[in-house]
C-alpha cells in the first residue's frame, strides 16, 4: 500500500480540475496495477497463521475528485473447501530453566559456641598508635614548574555561528579524561628516626615521554605507602607507660596527572558547542607546546604525632586519596572565520582567565606497632561452601522427562 500512496502522490502533483477526465484512465491502470499486488500480500489467514492462495481479500476502491484513491478491505471471501492448517506451535527437543541467580545474598555467619568449647589462638596484628589526616589542594603546574596553559580544538559545533563574529559560549560542563595519576613520594622525616621505605613490587614500563629527562615514574602507581621505623628508647615517657611526641615533616610532595584532556560542553544560544582542551607550556619563542603530564607541587606537611617510647621498631603508614577539579570557567569567547561556510569553517576559541586545574589531596598517616594478642575462636575452623560447578551445569537425567 506503501506504493499505492506514492503512486497516488504523483498523480495528484500533476492533477487539476479541470483535467480530471484526462486522467481518469490512467488512474485506473494504476489502481489495478497496485491493487493485484496487494491482493498478493493480504491474504486471508487462519487463526495460526497460514497463506492459502484461494483466500483472498477483497478491495472496495474509490477515486475522488481531487484525485485521492481510498481502498477499504471487504469481507474476505475463501472457498469452503479450504483445509485447516497445522499446528504453529514450535516443537521443542529440550527445554531447561534459567539458573541466573541474582537477588540478595548473606554474609557468612558462624556458628555460636561457648567459653567453654572455644579455644585460644595467638596471632600477630598491626595496632594503630597514633593516626592524623592532611587535607590540601593546589593548582597544576607544567613541567618544570612552569605555568600552565591550554591549547583549544573546537570538535564539534552543533547549529549555527555568525560568520565574522566573536561570540560567548557558555560553558556548562567539564569532563575530565586522563590514563592515570602517579604520586611522586618526598621526603619523610621522624626527626632522627631511621626511615627505609618496604620494598613494593614496581610496574615495568616504557617511558612515555622521551622527549623529558626524569620524567620515570619508578614508583608503583598505588595510593598507598609503608616504611620500616627504627626505634629510639625514651626511658621517661616509657616509664610512665605513655608514648614520645615528635615532629612529623614530609616535603617534596608531587602528583602527576598523565595524558590529561579536558572537554568543555558549551551553548550559543541554540547552538552546542564541544570544545578539547589539552593542557600545554610556553617554549623560548612563546608558542604553546603540549606537555604529557600535568604536576602538582605539595607544601611541606608538618604535625607533631606519638610514638612509642619503649624503643621497638614500628611500620609508618601513608596513604593517599586524590580528586581532580576544575574551577570555574569564565567567558569563552568563540570566532569563526568569515571566508569559509559553517559546515567547512575554522574556529578559534579563546578563554580569556584559562582554566585553573586543582587536585584536592587527603592523606592519612599511621603509626602501626605489631603485638600479638590472643582470641578465643570456635574449636572447628569455618569452612567454605563447596563450588559443585559440574551438577549445576551437566545434568544427566535417567528419566523419560525432559
Amino acid at each position: 500500500m506503501q506504493d499505492l500512496r506514492r503512486s497516488r502522490r504523483r498523480v495528484v502533483s500533476k492533477c487539476n480540475n479541470d483535467r480530471f477526465d484526462e486522467l481518469e484512465e490512467m488512474l485506473e491502470d494504476t489502481i489495478e496495477e497496485e491493487l493485484e499486488r496487494c491482493h498478493k500480500h493480504h491474504k486471508h489467514h487462519h487463526d495460526c497463521g497460514c497463506e492459502k492462495d484461494d483466500c483472498e481479500v477483497e478491495y472496495d476502491c474509490e477515486v475522488e475528485y481531487d484525485c485521492e484513491i481510498t481502498c477499504k478491505p471487504s469481507k474476505p471471501s475463501c472457498k469452503p473447501d479450504c483445509e485447516p492448517c497445522e499446528s504453529c506451535e514450535p516443537e521443542y527437543d529440550q527445554c531447561m530453566d534459567n539458573k541466573c541467580e541474582k537477588g540478595c545474598c548473606n554474609g557468612l555467619r558462624p556458628k555460636k559456641f561457648s567459653i567453654s568449647d572455644s579455644i585460644p589462638y595467638a596471632i600477630e596484628v598491626n595496632r594503630i598508635y597514633d593516626t592524623m589526616k592532611f587535607q590540601t589542594f593546589t593548582d597544576g603546574t607544567a613541567y618544570g614548574a612552569k605555568d600552565l596553559y591550554f591549547k583549544y580544538d573546537v570538535v564539534e559545533v552543533d547549529g549555527d555561528i555568525p560568520q565574522g563574529y566573536t561570540v560567548n559560549i557558555d560553558i556548562q560542563k567539564v569532563c575530565l579524561n586522563y590514563s592515570k595519576i602517579v604520586i611522586k613520594q618526598g621526603t619523610v622525616t621522624l626527626e632522627n628516626r631511621a626511615i627505609s621505605p618496604i620494598k613494593q613490587d614496581v610496574a615495568d614500563y616504557e617511558n612515555p615521554c622521551p622527549d623529558f629527562e626524569n620524567t620515570m615514574d619508578s614508583d608503583l602507581i598505588q595510593n598507598v605507602f609503608e616504611y620500616n621505623v627504627s626505634g629510639d628508647k625514651n626511658r621517661e615517657c616509657c616509664s610512665r607507660g605513655k608514648g614520645e611526641k615528635v615532629s612529623y615533616k614530609e616535603k617534596g610532595l608531587k602528583v602527576r596527572v598523565r595524558d590529561l584532556v579536558l572537554e568543555l560542553y558549551g551553548k550559543c544560544g541554540c547552538t552546542n558547542v564541544k570544545i578539547l582542551a589539552t593542557p600545554a607550556k610556553k617554549d623560548t619563542n612563546g608558542d604553546l607546546v603540549e606537555v604529557p603530564f600535568v604536576e602538582f607541587n605539595y607544601s611541606t606537611l608538618t604535625a607533631p604525632c606519638c610514638l612509642p617510647a619503649d624503643g621497638k621498631s614500628f611500620v609508618l603508614r601513608r596513604e593517599f586519596q586524590t580528586e581532580l577539579k576544575v574551577d570555574c570557567i569564565g567567558k569563552c569567547l568563540l570566532k569563526s572565520d568569515a571566508a569559509s561556510l559553517r559546515a567547512d569553517g575554522e574556529y578559534e576559541c579563546c578563554i580569556p582567565n584559562g582554566i585553573d586545574l586543582i587536585l584536592c589531596l587527603e592523606e592519612v598517616v599511621s603509626i602501626l606497632v605489631n603485638q600479638q594478642i590472643v582470641v578465643l575462636g570456635a574449636p572447628e575452623p569455618v569452612r567454605p561452601r563447596i563450588v559443585d560447578t559440574f551438577t549445576k551445569v551437566c545434568d544427566f537425567n535417567d528419566g523419560c522427562g525432559i
